[in-house]
């Protein structure tokens, strides 16, 4: 569902941050079965809780793939 990500970090932060962009079709569908009317922008609520699921996503698919806790994204933004 994500369409593409930049990651940053430097030596200067704790924590790496990523941009996002997702598929539009994923979050219409995400919207539909949460209960949202989305009509091609993100409310704050829909957006703050968007954003945990796909930061839990991610998060997830880093232990499977063995990244440390330091190699993990600590927070995102979308763009579209």
């Amino acid at each position: 569902f994500i369409s593409q990500v930049f990651v940053f970090g430097n030596s200067f932060e704790h924590y790496l941050v990523a941009i996002v962009l997702l598929n539009d079709e994923f979050i219409k569908q995400w919207a539909t079965n949460e209960g949202y009317d989305y009509q091609g922008s993100l409310s704050s609520e829909m957006g703050k809780k968007l954003k945990q699921v796909v930061l839990d996503d991610m998060t997830r698919e880093g232990k499977k793939r063995g990244l440390m806790s330091y190699e993990q994204v600590k927070t995102i933004e979308f763009i579209k």
